[in-house]
């Protein structure tokens, strides 16, 4: 054997011949893949125009940088351009009485106090009767209720000696036979309730 023959032979061995890498390049199974993604590309273009042209809002451009939601259009509001709309002003709107719903409620144990809480997030007035609880019962649920009270800056009125209205900041409470517990203006003091139930 001559050096040809065995450097073929060592190449051989090795499967570094010439005609092993032109099988890498003419595979048909590749061909008929890449056949079928143009064609399912044209598809899917298609209908993305189909898509383009069905819609009537005005969009405004995509920016360049890549999100997750880089496909969905973003839609923008035509401004009316009249004087009129330039000078408006916005004005808050006060709810009128016959919207406002009082709750009675008469909390049984300390549990409930987070209802009567929950009540007051809502935006409405809550009468607290602590007639018949025990004392120290009725001054944790007092404590809870006009912990809320301040979190939310609203008021608090001693009807009688256990009963208690409960407003948030956008509801008042006014009357001849009602008393303010927090006469200093200083911030709300919570009420001692004595030991007479």
């Amino acid at each position: 054997m001559g050096e040809k023959g065995k450097v073929s032979s060592f190449l051989n061995f090795f499967k570094l011949g010439d005609d092993d890498f032109d099988d890498f390049y003419d595979d048909p199974y590749e061909s008929d893949v890449d056949d079928k993604e143009l064609r399912k590309e044209e598809k899917r273009l298609k209908k993305e125009q189909r898509r383009e042209e069905k819609r009537s809002f005005s969009r405004t451009p995509y920016d360049d940088h890549e999100d997750d939601y880089e496909n969905e259009p973003e839609y923008s509001q035509k401004k009316n351009t009249s004087k009129g709309a330039a000078q408006s002003k916005v004005v808050p709107i006060r709810t009128s009485a016959s919207d406002v719903e009082v709750c009675i409620f008469k909390p049984a144990n300390f549990g409930e106090s987070q209802e009567v809480c929950d009540i007051l997030l809502g935006g409405q007035p809550v009468i607290v009767n602590l007639e018949g609880i025990d004392v120290e019962e009725a001054q944790r649920i007092m404590d809870f209720v006009s912990g809320c009270i301040f979190s939310i800056q609203g008021n608090m009125r001693q009807i009688s000696k256990y009963i208690f209205i409960f407003s948030p900041k956008t509801i008042d409470i006014s009357g001849d036979y009602i008393k303010n517990v927090a006469e200093n203006n200083e911030g709300i003091s919570i009420p001692t309730l004595s030991k007479e139930f």
